[in-house]
């Protein structure tokens, strides 16, 4: 996912460039910071359409075991209160982290400019909402990462502070074991506890 918003994040700037050559930048920048409201709404939105249905699931695959819904042939409908607290803790989360995500996205892996931000929110989310209808889980961070280096790249491959990306990826790569790791550390904890 991280290299489809990439590369639809790179197309998108490019074909912007060249549908708006020539014209004033001082009119593009006010354009594309009215439409920059449009595609942080959208971005939003595919966030809400992805990242929430997977804490639904887990949620929704407890309730299903724990009310003996699970059982063949029987109906499980996510109840309303899950939904609401999932798009509760959403929104918070992203209150409270999200201030430092924007800086390290907007700041620390290219400057961001009104038409930069256009193009990647627009791209992230389109690469999003494709996933969520394939029913296909993945990580927002990962995609708006991907879309802003594509948007960085469409200018110079040096304009993307490569370094912070490689440090970026490498936490990618490694929470999943660090995750499993966890787990399992947890698990032996947890049945040695109750053997002994």
């Amino acid at each position: 996912s991280p290299l489809v918003g990439f590369a639809l994040a790179f197309a998108l700037m490019v074909a912007i460039v060249w549908a708006c050559r020539g014209r004033s930048p001082s009119r593009l920048s006010w354009a594309f910071r009215r439409l920059q409201v449009a595609s942080a709404g959208f971005m939003a939105l595919s966030h809400g359409s992805n990242d929430a249905q997977k804490t639904m699931g887990i949620i929704a695959m407890s309730l299903a075991l724990y009310s003996g819904a699970s059982q063949a042939g029987a109906h499980f409908h996510v109840p309303l209160w899950v939904m609401a607290a999932c798009a509760v803790a959403m929104g918070a989360g992203t209150m409270a982290g999200g201030v430092r995500i924007i800086k390290t996205m907007g700041t620390k892996i290219i400057e961001l400019k009104p038409v930069d931000g256009f193009a990647a929110e627009t791209s992230a989310a389109v690469t999003i909402f494709a996933a969520s209808h394939l029913g296909m889980p993945v990580s927002t961070t990962h995609v708006l990462s991907g879309a802003i280096m594509g948007v960085g790249s469409s200018r110079r491959v040096s304009a993307v502070r490569w370094g912070v990306t490689v440090r970026i990826m490498w936490a990618w790569v490694l929470t999943i074991p660090v995750s499993a790791a966890v787990a399992w550390a947890l698990y032996q904890l947890l049945h040695l506890s109750l053997a002994g």
